[in-house]
């Protein structure tokens, strides 16, 4: 399966950003660049979707590290991932920032 991500601007002005397919790797590490650059632009209110990602690596966890290290200057929710994530995986996602 390929990764494709999707960004869509919702109605109360948050930043919507789908990740389907597996967050490893090279997408991973786009996926987090894509994200360091909306922020820096100045989006501080996302909501990150990844009900159709499929797998993660250490790499794709990188992104919830790098969320969680923004000290509060980021509004992230995460909509965390339904099939083939393990417990810990969902327990690493579900920490407070």
């Amino acid at each position: 399966m390929r990764t494709a991500f999707s960004i869509a601007l919702r109605d109360d002005g948050r930043l919507q950003i789908g990740v389907s397919g597996k967050l490893t790797g090279h997408a991973a590490r786009e996926g987090l660049a894509l994200l360091q650059m909306v922020v820096a632009e100045g989006k501080r209110e996302i909501t990150l979707d990844m009900r159709k990602t499929t797998s993660l690596d250490s790499l794709g966890m990188g992104i919830f590290d790098w969320i969680r290290n923004q000290n509060g200057s980021l509004k992230c929710d995460v909509l965390p991932p339904v099939m083939g994530v393990s417990d810990e995986e969902l327990a690493c996602i579900a920490l407070d920032r």
